[in-house]
């Protein structure tokens, strides 16, 4: 059984992802971590970021790009834009699905506040 490297945390937050294509979808992030993200969304909007479920185009990953805004329990958000492949593309449900994101490229110095905030939510109160 594979065991991630990386400590996912929950969050709940609105997410854009834009296609290969250009196609803006709005979902739901449900965890993040400093390797990737995982997004809920229904089978329609699944099947416009991984055509019928496949992430693979013409033998190489789908890619996508996310922009999501996370806050810390400081207060201080910022907007993390990534390049990201998907990873996996789950039926949870009849109407809805989870994909999960590894990052290749992330804008800007957002890697290192991503990673702070993941180490905050890991520290307990």
């Amino acid at each position: 059984m594979e065991r991630r490297l990386y400590q996912r945390i929950p969050v709940q937050v609105s997410a854009i992802v834009t296609t290969e294509d250009g196609v803006r979808i709005k979902v739901s992030a449900v965890d993040v971590s400093s390797d990737g993200l995982g997004i809920e969304c229904n089978i329609k909007q699944r099947n416009m970021i991984t055509p019928g479920g496949s992430f693979v185009r013409d033998g190489k990953p789908v890619s996508v790009f996310v922009d999501l805004d996370l806050s810390d329990r400081d207060g201080h958000s910022s907007k993390i834009v990534a390049k990201c492949q998907v990873a996996f593309s789950r039926r949870m449900s009849s109407d809805q699905c989870k994909i999960g994101l590894r990052y290749a490229d992330i804008e800007n110095n957002s890697h290192e506040w991503l990673v702070r905030f993941i180490e905050k939510r890991l520290v307990p109160n």
